[in-house]
């Protein structure tokens, strides 16, 4: 059997990481960045749709992901910067600021990023897009050209990962995840996430209308609260398993990529949605993912030999 491909739209970028004592750390990252080598280090296929820099970050970048098995769609590099996010970690977490503007990441033209997806042929399971990826462009549009003509039996999932300080057109923005909602399968969302997009609304009332409005399944993070999951008639929670945390960088891309990694590591189909069984299975799965992301400094998601033996992970 040929092995399903898990196609990951989205930015790979730098973080900057600043100390209190102004020691500057380089470390690569991206939220979809991050779900790419989630996906590929637990054992499945992932293919990046994002442009890489021929600057020295960028080659670090390129040399992450093919440590790590993950391919990229587009691989001539490009003669433009690396994308950096400056991160000043305490404890409430991270805060990010951006280098965005004429970087190589973004770099997505529609024409060709639709070769190249037609070029994975018929075994594209799913479809991922989030953070960055739906802000600039011209990598937003042709992400959501992409979601837009997708196969009806792939499985797409939407990660907004809300970056405000970044988003100039905070109301075109909102519109675009709206039309991106009608189509995906699994949307996941922090509880920043939704106190930015729905100001004053609940959690729970947010991710309803989510669902309302095409939306399959809406998965909440709460850092190290459990995990809210919404569907059309069914709602449940998954716990986080408790950890030593180290620094909470790439937790939620850690979720995701776990969780399509589970999903596609036990061939369903995104048919199998429709169990609300197997995806509270699988929430619970990628919890583990993420807790165990947690103990560790910046985005470094674990391998299948980490996991083996964690909630979800027995089969291994």
């Amino acid at each position: 059997m040929n092995q399903r491909t898990i196609a990951i739209v989205g930015e790979n970028l730098v973080d900057l990481f600043v100390e209190d004592d102004g020691t500057v750390t380089p470390v690569p990252g991206g939220g979809p960045f991050n779900v790419a080598r989630t996906v590929s280090r637990l054992g499945q296929h992932a293919v990046l749709f994002s442009g890489i820099s021929k600057d020295e970050f960028g080659q670090t970048l390129q040399e992450v992901l093919n440590a790590d098995g993950v391919s990229l769609a587009l691989p001539a590099p490009l003669d433009l910067p690396t994308s950096l996010a400056i991160v000043e970690v305490d404890g409430a977490g991270p805060r990010y600021g951006f280098h965005l503007n004429g970087t190589a990441a973004f770099q997505l033209e529609e024409t060709a990023a639709t070769k190249a997806y037609a070029a994975l042929g018929e075994h594209v399971a799913a479809l991922y897009i989030g953070t960055l990826g739906l802000v600039v462009e011209p990598m937003a549009s042709t992400g959501e050209s992409l979601v837009k003509h997708v196969s009806p039996d792939t499985m797409v999932i939407l990660d907004p990962n809300c970056r405000p300080s970044a988003t100039t057109d905070h109301d075109a923005y909102r519109q675009r995840l709206s039309r991106l909602f009608s189509r995906s399968d699994v949307v996941k969302v922090s509880s920043e996430d939704l106190a930015y997009l729905s100001p004053g609304v609940t959690h729970e009332d947010s991710a309803r209308a989510i669902v309302a409005g095409g939306a399959t399944w809406v998965v909440i993070s709460d850092g190290p609260g459990e995990i809210k999951v919404f569907g059309a008639d069914q709602e449940f929670s998954a716990d986080v398993p408790r950890v030593d945390v180290v620094d909470t960088v790439g937790a939620g891309d850690a979720l995701v990529g776990g969780f399509l990694a589970w999903w596609i590591g036990h061939d369903l189909e995104r048919a199998d949605l429709a169990n609300a069984d197997l995806v509270r299975a699988g929430v619970t799965a990628a919890a583990a993912v993420a807790s165990i992301t947690c103990t560790r400094k910046g985005a470094e998601p674990p391998w299948a030999k980490d996991v083996k033996g964690s909630p979800g992970w027995e089969w291994l």
